[in-house]
């Protein structure tokens, strides 16, 4: 199984796109510089007022299939 460490600062505002079905995916880069995409459904329970904010370790399979993500801070 693979971790990658992402560092996500996302403000409400931006994260709202979803819902209007103009944003489906996250793209970010991740601490050692890897450029990753993820479904922005897998943040949700993560959205406060402000938005997405903090360090997540985002867990994939042998097969890079998303497993789980995990806010560190």
């Amino acid at each position: 199984m693979a971790k990658v460490v992402l560092n996500v600062a996302l403000s409400a505002f931006k994260y709202e796109a979803m819902y209007t079905g103009l944003v489906k995916n996250l793209v970010a880069s991740s601490l050692d510089g890897r450029k990753i995409q993820l479904p922005l459904s897998a943040f949700q329970r993560f959205v406060t007022h402000q938005g997405i904010h903090g360090l997540f370790e985002v867990e994939f399979d042998d097969k890079n299939k998303l497993i789980a993500v995990t806010r560190l801070q």
